[in-house]
């Protein structure tokens, strides 16, 4: 019984999109944000414990999801590398945990709350039929929340937040990552980040025309969502001004 949690072909229901297992599972990400909220009331001690907590289960998670690939016979070199935008942010929030570092905050916000969001809304748990309690369900919602959790826990513990300049060095940034992909794709045969080819399952990129094409309104896209994601910071700071 246990031994079908971690099975490559669960025997169980089939995760479908804003069913129950879906709802409560965005519910649980959202509640999780909604809490670090309350972080500065902690003292100092409890902000640490909280930062490496938040710092050892990102790198955690990052270890289960290899391992278990490694255990099942699924790891590929086109598939398995992090270098998905999800996959790299997860030991990159890791990484911003440690050393604090504001560069790694500003990525990994609008990449989280951009990004990751997408992915909560549209899982490609679809495409596999992982649904709770397998472990891949587990671990698809653990990774993309703690890189919002991270984001969330900076901006509550440390007053961190992006500014203007954070919007084209976070778009300088995700292009040259792009670039390189792009490459690792060539090599592989891969398809990560998505600009190879559409993936299988549902997503905002069915309504962006075929390949390559839809590369370029994804930029356009990127760079509206970037902006909206700013503009809550925009509006404080000008009514602060006023």
């Amino acid at each position: 019984m246990v031994q079908n949690y971690f099975s490559l072909t669960p025997s169980g229901t089939p995760f479908r999109l804003f069913a129950l297992e879906h709802l409560l599972a965005l519910a649980a990400v959202a509640l999780v944000c909604l809490l670090l909220l309350l972080t500065p009331r902690l003292n100092s001690f409890g902000r640490e414990g909280l930062r490496w907590s938040l710092l050892l289960f990102a790198l955690t998670n990052t270890l289960a999801w290899d391992l278990w690939q490694r255990a099942t016979g699924s790891w590929n070199v086109a598939y398995s590398l992090p270098l998905h935008l999800c996959t790299l942010s997860v030991p990159l929030a890791a990484a911003m945990l440690a050393t604090r570092n504001f560069r790694l905050f500003e990525l990994l916000y609008f990449w989280g709350f951009a990004g990751a969001t997408q992915a909560l809304l549209t899982p490609d748990l679809q495409a596999n039929g992982f649904n709770f309690p397998h472990f891949v369900y587990m671990i698809f919602w653990t990774s993309h929340g703690v890189i919002l959790w991270a984001v969330v826990f900076a901006m509550a513990a440390w007053g961190y937040r992006p500014t203007w300049r954070s919007l084209p060095r976070v778009f300088l940034i995700t292009n040259g990552v792009l670039v390189l992909v792009g490459l690792v794709n060539w090599l592989t045969g891969g398809n990560y980040m998505f600009v190879a080819r559409k993936p299988t399952y549902a997503t905002l990129l069915d309504y962006l025309g075929p390949w390559p094409w839809y590369i370029i309104p994804l930029q356009l896209i990127g760079m509206v969502i970037f902006v909206l994601l700013y503009l809550p910071f925009a509006l404080s700071d000008r009514r602060r001004s006023a």
